[in-house]
């Protein structure tokens, strides 16, 4: 038995219900057999004595709790008795155990299930590439647990929905690691979730490339006047389109959404790399406002203008998706610029799922200490420096709707940023995670060992 990392027993736990972080804290996380057998040690908040759980994978290949013991009166004795039931289990013959609820097979998404020609691009990348090792490891164990409510999952993972459903992955590690609980009944909108008995639901899109030959996506960006412009009017066209049709899907008519929060959560996929630039467009489109950075007598302000179209090649939308017909029934918008195959390398290598020849390093920018400073600051860290942090919460952004029927509680959602309108002042508003990354890049090395 050897002690590891909270993030490394993460990478392969799935399984926790929120209660556990209220009546308990964990304090130490163990792995045995090379990784057949995983352990957590807490502290009990009421009686302050120490308890266990043993954790081993069961018929579907995901690690479930098998052993608890409880009313350790030291750590020493917990672990003791730890080391014992850890040991047993590491040498008696068996791979997986079964619990019994188990009604379909293990999940293996990496198992071809088109010809290779028909196969996403990232998809290769992410089978054959070494150094996505770390994310491809940490894909596998996360889809172990993963609920495929309309059986195609896989197939679309492997072919035209790779972005989807890889935004649908990410999405539910950030919930899962947030706390929430997952009801698994329904198929649409994607996850219907609740935390501490709060309810929400959360609607999955993507921006994708454009299938219209007569108005293709322009080329990437060369420099910030040419970024500028598209971030101005195209890229609110984008944003717009992908929203538009979700909310003509009218999800909030459904028995089971009725009277709950609905969340459109949306990501940019459209073009390598727009997701490092085009955040700021969907701000502005959402509620129709621009912050206008003037300098005065070498003081620098910013006051809001407010949109009224977005206009691109002949195409022309209302700015202002908020106050778009219906749009009272969409609570919030959830965004982040994150879900990439290199955000699941990145966490795959905290979790030391990455051979040790393979480094990573990190560059780009990040929000000022100081909330009133104007402009964000450039960084560069190793991932395996050991200061390096990393969480599935970062640069995750909530856009609240100031028209909404259903507004959602941002305490439950409390690790994340947050954005809104000030109903007195007509200022957006907001909370920030100190320090958050706005974007970034990754480059990543593979060293002869």
């Amino acid at each position: 038995m050897r002690e590891i990392t909270k993030n490394q027993f993460n990478a392969y736990c799935y399984a926790r219900q929120p209660l556990v972080i209220t009546i308990s804290n964990e304090i130490k996380w163990y792995e045995a057999g090379d990784r057949k057998v995983l352990a957590t040690l807490l502290l009990d908040n009421t009686d302050k004595d120490y308890n266990f759980v043993i954790l081993v994978r069961d018929a579907r290949k995901l690690f479930r709790a098998w052993d608890i013991s409880w009313s350790h009166p030291t750590i020493e004795d917990a672990e003791e008795k730890l080391v014992q039931k850890m040991n047993s289990l590491v040498n008696d013959g068996n791979d997986y155990y079964e619990q019994g609820d188990e009604t379909s097979p293990p999940h293996d998404i990496l198992a071809p299930k088109v010809d290779e020609d028909k196969q996403h691009e990232y998809f290769r990348v992410l089978v054959t590439e070494k150094r996505m090792e770390a994310a491809r490891n940490l894909i596998v164990e996360a889809v172990y647990s993963y609920v495929d409510v309309d059986g195609n999952y896989i197939k679309e993972f492997q072919t035209h929905g790779f972005d989807a459903r890889l935004w649908e992955l990410f999405l539910y590690i950030f919930l899962y690691d947030s706390g929430f609980e997952f009801n698994q009944d329904y198929n649409a909108p994607d996850y219907l979730v609740s935390f501490f008995g709060k309810q929400f639901c959360i609607e999955a899109v993507t921006v994708n490339p454009s299938q219209n030959s007569e108005r293709p996506d322009p080329p990437s960006p060369q420099n910030d006047v040419d970024m500028q412009k598209l971030c101005d009017d195209y890229m609110p066209i984008k944003f717009g389109s992908s929203l538009f049709t979700k909310l003509q899907k009218k999800y909030w008519e459904k028995p089971h959404v009725q009277g709950k929060p609905l969340i459109i959560a949306i990501h940019d996929y459209h073009m390598p790399g727009s997701m490092t630039w085009s955040r700021n467009a969907l701000v502005e489109y959402l509620y129709g406002k621009r912050a206008i950075v003037v300098e005065i007598d070498g003081k620098r302000s910013i006051y809001e203008e407010t949109i009224e179209t977005h206009s691109w090649q002949g195409k022309t939308i209302p700015s202002n998706f908020f106050n778009s017909e219906n749009a009272e029934n969409i609570s919030a918008v959830l965004f982040t610029n994150t879900a990439t195959i290199t955000k699941f390398n990145r966490m795959g290598k905290l979790a030391g799922l990455g051979g040790e020849n393979i480094k990573m390093q990190r560059v780009g920018v990040k929000l000022h200490s100081d909330p009133k400073s104007l402009g964000p600051v450039p960084f560069a860290i190793d991932v395996d420096d050991p200061s390096y942090e990393e969480s599935w919460s970062e640069s995750v952004v909530m856009y609240h709707n100031p028209n909404a029927l259903h507004p959602v509680d941002i305490n439950c959602f409390s690790t994340i940023n947050h954005l809104w309108l000030d109903k007195e002042s007509g200022e957006l508003v907001g909370i920030q995670r100190e320090g958050d990354i706005i974007n970034s890049i990754t480059n990543v090395f593979e060293f002869e060992t």
